[in-house]
């Protein structure tokens, strides 16, 4: 009676590990670049690599259970540039500042290929690691400029690919976005509030949740459901269908020309939209390459490329 009482047990943890194993909503690579840092002993950051991909992966981000070929494959890499010092110029010990790096990206369906959702750097970012240091995040307040700003790109990554999946799929996690933004309003640390620029985490996500760029919701649906996702099965048609989504931008232009969120968009999709139309004939492709150049205007040399 005892080896059954003990063997249910273990099959009862085995079942629950295993899903805890795809339970999670990503799969997240991290890397850590500390070159810039003159500093005697860097295995504190061996420690720091771990806990973000730990947290990355291991958090549960929604109530929604993924199973391991839905998890959504993302990089995170830190460049850490600089110790942080105080007014008269001392040292402050384990606070540090540099770069952010986040790309995302969404299997297209039936096929081994990925489209791009996110690429993305964050150049506001700084943070305080002692060693071995838990990860700890609420909904409700911040904990950490650290964990907040993990917390901010794990919810925009899950709301980028659900708003792929289905019209506005994404809006329970963006508004969880947008509420980490909300709880992190008296941390000290930049990227935050409104006041500071126009192209933070505050601004990504009040643009994405603003009605005038409800288009480019719409788009990234109509682009990666019925464009990308269609390729394997019939190209044409997700070709035609896709190159028909990017149209969307010009209302988006129209309203809010020059838009930070406009420049996230082209980060992550300009390479992949050239490939699509170095793939198209001519004919099809002399709507869209005048509204690609108006709303991506640094880059018009590169459509016209791709026109002939």
């Amino acid at each position: 009676m005892q080896n059954q009482i003990k063997v249910g047990i273990a099959v009862c943890l085995f079942l629950f590990s295993a899903k805890m194993a795809w339970a999670q909503e990503l799969r997240c690579e991290v890397k850590i670049n500390t070159a810039q840092i003159a500093q005697a002993d860097l295995s504190i950051f061996e420690g720091f690599e771990a806990g973000v991909r730990e947290f990355m992966n291991n958090t549960k981000w929604t109530d929604e259970e993924y199973e391991e070929f839905e998890k959504i494959q993302c990089q995170i890499f830190i460049n850490v540039t600089t110790q942080e010092k105080s007014a008269t110029g001392q040292v402050i010990p384990n606070s540090y500042s540099g770069t952010l790096t986040v790309i995302a990206q969404r299997r297209i369906y039936n096929s081994a290929f990925d489209s791009p959702l996110l690429n993305h750097q964050d150049k506001a970012f700084s943070f305080t690691y002692l060693p071995n240091q838990a990860f700890f995040f609420s909904e409700n307040a911040s904990q950490s400029n650290l964990t907040s700003v993990l917390a901010f790109y794990s919810y925009l990554i899950i709301g980028l690919d659900k708003d792929g999946m289905a019209p506005k799929g994404g809006d329970a996690e963006l508004l969880k976005a947008q509420a980490v933004v909300n709880n992190s309003q008296n941390l000290a640390e930049p990227g935050w509030r409104s006041t500071e620029n126009n192209n933070n985490r505050y601004w990504i996500i009040n643009d994405y949740l603003n009605q005038a760029f409800s288009p480019l919701r719409e788009l990234f649906y109509e682009y990666h459901r019925l464009g990308m996702d269609v390729l394997v099965s019939d190209f044409k048609k997700g070709r035609v269908a896709s190159l028909k989504a990017l149209e969307k931008l010009d209302k988006v232009w129209d309203q809010r020309p020059n838009a930070f969120l406009l420049q996230v968009f082209y980060n992550a999709k300009r390479q992949e939209i050239i490939n699509i139309l170095k793939n198209t004939p001519a004919a099809e492709k002399t709507s869209i390459i005048p509204i690609l150049k108006k709303t991506d205007p640094a880059q018009g040399s590169k459509y016209d490329e791709a026109a002939r």
